[in-house]
């Protein structure tokens, strides 16, 4: 009985050592703590991702944690041992952590969700899954779940392969849980084989070392009567050759000839374009001289109007006079 009373206090100093540290160590990216008794003392390891943010200034956060682990939690002379975790993004309580300050900063829970997703995969693991409860949007609280490639879910490769962490974030709707669950990319399930070639007749030849014989083919008196009736035939089958290289040269030339003509054509009707809109654009402007005189020759057609009316109007006058006067006389 005593052994099991010394190991059930034992778990719980250690598990409240670890909510202390995870409070304390929640910026500097807390991964976990490993405590080991020494001759010396209680030898306390911590994996964090960021080792600057845990020691703090001058060791100030590691000379607060070791009081408070010597006074509040009875540990003999706690020697803190810092360690940087080399892949925080397969470790699933940092990400938990990172995901809860997304979520605290106001980000949205499903872009973050993803992007977490995202850097875990991009690291090599196997499969992710989270888990985000609370209320998330609304004042109903709800399970938000979010999984990628494969994550075992029981027997040993649960038990070997999969890391999971936990972490909260304190949002103006209330607290959410978060959970994160992480298959390892090294893991070795049971449903994996590995399928090996099965030997072929070419892969069962052993190579002996010794030579080959020679082939002799024998030739027909039929063929060698052929040959001599036509001796010329390979340079015939030169000059053939030849020929088709040479119509290959010419198609080749007229195809580029036929890629300059359309190359001037295009120019052409760019040009004849650029004068057809040129031409059109001085005949506006004709048009509006033209709009622009005709006010200018009214007037003046006006103006010679009424002088000829004026000369006709003197000279009935002058008739008259003289008539006038004719008569008086």
């Amino acid at each position: 009985m005593p052994t099991t009373k010394d190991y059930l206090v034992k778990k719980y100093q250690r598990n409240a050592i670890d909510e202390y540290l995870a409070k304390e160590l929640k910026n500097a990216e807390y991964g976990g703590v490993e405590l080991r008794r020494t001759p010396l003392g209680d030898r306390v390891i911590l994996r964090v991702g960021r080792v600057g943010l845990a020691i703090g200034g001058r060791g100030r956060n590691i000379h607060r944690i070791t009081e408070e682990l010597r006074e509040s939690y009875g540990l003999d002379n706690p020697q803190i041992e810092v360690t940087e975790v080399e892949n925080p993004e397969i470790d699933a309580r940092i990400m938990a952590f990172r995901l809860a300050s997304s979520l605290e900063r106001g980000r949205h829970f499903r872009r973050s969700a993803h992007g977490i997703i995202r850097r875990i995969l991009a690291s090599g693991a196997k499969g992710v899954e989270i888990k985000i409860s609370g209320k998330i949007t609304s004042q109903r609280a709800r399970v938000e779940t979010f999984r990628a490639g494969f994550v075992a879910k029981a027997g040993d490769p649960a038990d070997r392969y999969v890391d999971w962490g936990k972490a909260q974030a304190l949002i103006r709707r209330g607290l959410l849980g978060i959970q994160v669950k992480i298959m390892r990319g090294d893991a070795i399930l049971p449903d994996d084989i590995e399928i090996e070639a099965e030997p072929t007749s070419t892969s069962m030849i052993v190579d002996t070392g010794a030579e080959e014989p020679e082939i002799v083919e024998e030739i027909s008196e039929e063929v060698l009567e052929e040959l001599e009736e036509y001796p010329d035939i390979e340079e015939e089958l030169d000059q053939v050759a030849e020929e088709v290289s040479k119509e290959t040269k010419v198609d080749d030339e007229l195809k580029e000839l036929d890629e300059v003509d359309k190359a001037a054509k295009t120019k052409l009707k760019t040009k004849t374009k650029e004068k057809k809109s040129d031409e059109k654009n001085e005949e506006v402007k004709e048009k509006e001289e033209e709009k622009e005189q005709k006010p200018k020759t009214n007037k003046a057609t006006k103006n010679t109007k009424t002088t000829k009316e004026d000369k006709d109007i003197k000279s009935k006058d002058k008739n008259t006079k003289s008539k006038a006067k004719e008569k008086e006389e």
